[in-house]
């Protein structure tokens, strides 16, 4: 027995196996408290590629540095959200799957989000805050970013780029289609506007919100996504009269807050690292 006992102690596998658990040992306890603060999302050389040749293919024209800025961020917000989703177990190798993940993170942020109903003084508030779009528009400036054919199925991934990349007005024209009208427009009447884009995109254009990206427009010439930079005002609406807008706008606004809230909270655990 002696015998025995003495050729195992002489046995490597067994000294390996000894040290092994005296190392997990050491570590379970001297390391109890670590946590991963962050996670590296790697964007391959050839992804930055593929983001490169999938943009030309599209837009017919080479991308600029700044434009593949633009291209990686929103690859990076969708790595993120993508990364975050894998780690419940319920992702798939599946285009389709991987679609509808990224839409059920943004549902997830939401739901995980909780808003209470405004009081009348928040919704009065919100009102004086954002008078420029309870008012009477004199004129109106805005950049636009235009696409041929209304039916493009490029306009709705557009759509989610600038928004989601916060794409500035002067950056966002790397997605447009070229047009005869400018991209930008300063100080236009609704007259101007439906002479040169028509009645039905001038109708909509002056009741969107100023300072943000808005879903496409059927103009004249096509469909164009539009950010309002600036409207000069006449006279507000009276509270009263724009109460139902007010309470909407609120709502949406408060949803959006909680969204970016929600996911500058997950981005946090991440750090990215491009390789060109």
């Amino acid at each position: 027995m002696i015998k025995i006992t003495k050729q195992w102690i002489k046995e490597p596998l067994l000294h390996f196996l000894v040290l092994g658990a005296i190392i997990y040992v050491y570590f379970s306890m001297v390391h109890k408290e670590v946590v991963v603060d962050s996670k590296q999302i790697v964007l391959s050389s050839y992804e930055v590629q593929e983001l490169k040749t999938a943009y030309e293919k599209a837009y017919e024209r080479e991308v600029d540095k700044a434009t593949l800025k633009i291209l990686i961020a929103q690859k990076y917000h969708d790595s993120i959200l993508l990364e975050k989703a894998f780690s419940t177990k319920i992702a798939y190798n599946d285009a389709v799957v991987t679609k509808r993940l990224l839409q059920k993170m943004q549902f997830v942020m939401l739901d995980s989000s909780k808003y209470t109903e405004p009081t009348q003084k928040e919704l009065y508030d919100y009102y004086t805050q954002n008078i420029q779009d309870y008012s009477r528009v004199k004129t109106i400036s805005f950049s636009s970013v235009f696409f041929r054919n209304d039916k493009d199925t490029r306009i709705a991934s557009t759509y989610g780029l600038l928004k989601v990349a916060n794409v500035n007005s002067v950056d966002a024209r790397a997605f447009s289609d070229i047009s005869s009208l400018p991209y930008h427009v300063d100080n236009a009447s609704f007259e101007e506007i439906q002479g040169n884009y028509g009645k039905y995109f001038a109708k909509k254009l002056f009741s969107l919100k100023q300072g943000r990206w808005h879903k496409a427009l059927q103009a004249k010439d096509g469909a164009r996504l539009v950010y309002i930079t600036h409207k000069e005002i006449e006279s507000p609406y009276a509270f009263d009269d724009v109460e139902s807008r007010v309470y909407n706008d609120y709502i949406q606004a408060q949803a959006h807050q909680q969204e970016e809230k929600a996911y500058k909270e997950i981005a946090a655990q991440y750090s990215l690292k491009v390789e060109l």
